[in-house]
């Protein structure tokens, strides 16, 4: 048994790629169901952000990765020549640590982003309503989250960060030099959304028009950040009259296709700016050929990052540095899970000998109710004096991987060699 990640990220893939593997919310859901039903899988998280498609696994051999990249394949409807040079594998340690940097926000496409925290969390609450986690993924995620918080507020990376939706309106700005006055179309109605409003407005933006397919939806982000909200059919119509257009839903088609805008530019002197943060992509990318019109995607945010990465170098060394011991630490307490049930034995064995003499001692004895309670007291911290020893010894070598199945080894385990005590037998030991 052991932990695997399978996953894509902007590291290993271009957008084109990502998107093919990407999972709206509730179809993410229905995979993860899919991915527990298989025999040799038993927990699984998946966590699809615009940035990576990662599924969680606890399996039981090697042949998981093929189990697990085929059902993928499958469920989003790709072949394998689309993705494969993109997908990567990673078991135990390094899954462990690449899930810690994730939470972190260290393997962000800007690094010290404080959204990612929230999707890790999303990921894993989403697992658990669907019964798809046990002991091994519930520590792990409820470790990831406790050292993502721990570094954003014991290190500085996430002072001044530049999230995606700050990257967005900056590479707005750049390109219209200020964005006082100007006019914003936001499609989608999301968290991320409400983020570019912000943004938006901190820049200058003036007026900001909100659509998306569920109206309820926009009305609500308009009336918690403001904005006119617009009909999800009329974005045609709306392009004419607006200068930003940041697009982020999860449609998985063209929310704004081509011959939208090209109808829009004809009526129109102005350069229109658009940018795609969804993944998959919601602008067809034909429009980048249009005339005056400028599109780009969420890997295009990238040049802006990385003008922006220097401030954080320091700060990532120190996050790192957090991260290798927590990493030690649940590898070291995953090292135990095989010696659980011995040890459980151990204690249940050690309970049935102290009741058994406890209730032949008190029954020769005359005892008040409060003797009886002090005796019962005394007897239950000599079992567990006399099993710290022992216990403490068999974690410590099934930390250092050495085998505890053997009948010499519970010899030495029980510390019995030499008193005359002999162990239970099972007929293969014998």
């Amino acid at each position: 048994m052991f932990i695997a990640a399978l996953g894509m990220s902007h590291r290993s893939a271009p957008v084109e790629a990502r998107e093919k593997v990407a999972f709206p919310p509730c179809q993410g859901r229905m995979f993860i169901r899919r991915l527990s039903e298989e025999k040799n899988i038993s927990e699984a998280v998946v966590l699809s952000t615009c940035n990576r498609t990662e599924i969680y696994a606890v399996v039981e051999d090697g042949s998981a990765r093929d189990v697990m990249t085929e059902l993928l394949l499958e469920d989003r409807g790709v072949e394998r020549g689309e993705v494969e040079d993109g997908l990567y594998w990673l078991t135990d340690s390094e899954a462990v640590a690449h899930l810690y940097r994730v939470a972190s926000s260290l393997d962000s496409m800007v690094v010290g982003e404080a959204q990612v925290l929230g999707q890790v969390r999303e990921a894993y609450r989403a697992a658990t309503e669907e019964q798809c986690t046990g002991p091994v993924l519930n520590r792990l995620f409820h470790t990831s989250l406790r050292v993502g918080k721990q570094v954003r507020s014991e290190t500085g990376i996430g002072d001044s960060s530049l999230s995606v939706p700050r990257v967005a309106a900056k590479l707005a700005e750049d390109v219209f030099g200020d964005l006082t006055g100007r006019r914003a179309l936001v499609v989608g109605a999301g968290e991320m959304s409400a983020l570019v409003i912000e943004s938006l407005k901190e820049r200058g933006v003036s007026e900001v028009k909100i659509a998306n397919r569920t109206r309820e939806r926009a009305e609500s982000l308009a009336g918690r950040v403001g904005g006119e909200v617009v009909g999800f059919h009329s974005i045609g119509e709306e392009l004419r009259g607006t200068d930003v257009v940041v697009s982020s839903t999860g449609s998985g088609e063209w929310v704004i296709k081509s011959e939208d805008v090209s109808g829009a530019m004809e009526s129109r002197d102005e350069p229109l700016f658009l940018i795609d943060i969804a993944v998959p992509r919601d602008i067809d990318p034909v429009v980048q050929t249009l005339d005056k019109a400028y599109l780009y995607d969420i890997d295009d945010l990238q040049a802006v990052v990385e003008r922006n990465a220097g401030d954080r170098e320091e700060a990532a060394g120190e996050a790192e540095a957090m991260i290798r011991p927590a990493v030690e630490g649940f590898m070291g307490w995953l090292s135990t899970l095989h010696v659980v049930s011995l040890i459980r034995e151990l204690r249940d064995e050690a309970e049935k000998i102290r009741h058994h003499e406890l209730a032949r001692a008190v029954g020769k004895l005359d005892l008040s109710p409060e003797e009886e309670l002090a005796v019962e007291k005394m007897s239950r911290a000599l079992v567990n004096k006399l099993l710290h020893g022992p216990i403490s010894d068999m974690k410590s070598r099934a930390e250092a991987g050495e085998p505890l199945d053997s009948l010499e080894v519970r010899r030495k385990l029980l510390a019995l060699d030499g008193i005359g005590v002999e162990l239970t037998r099972s007929d293969s030991e014998s």
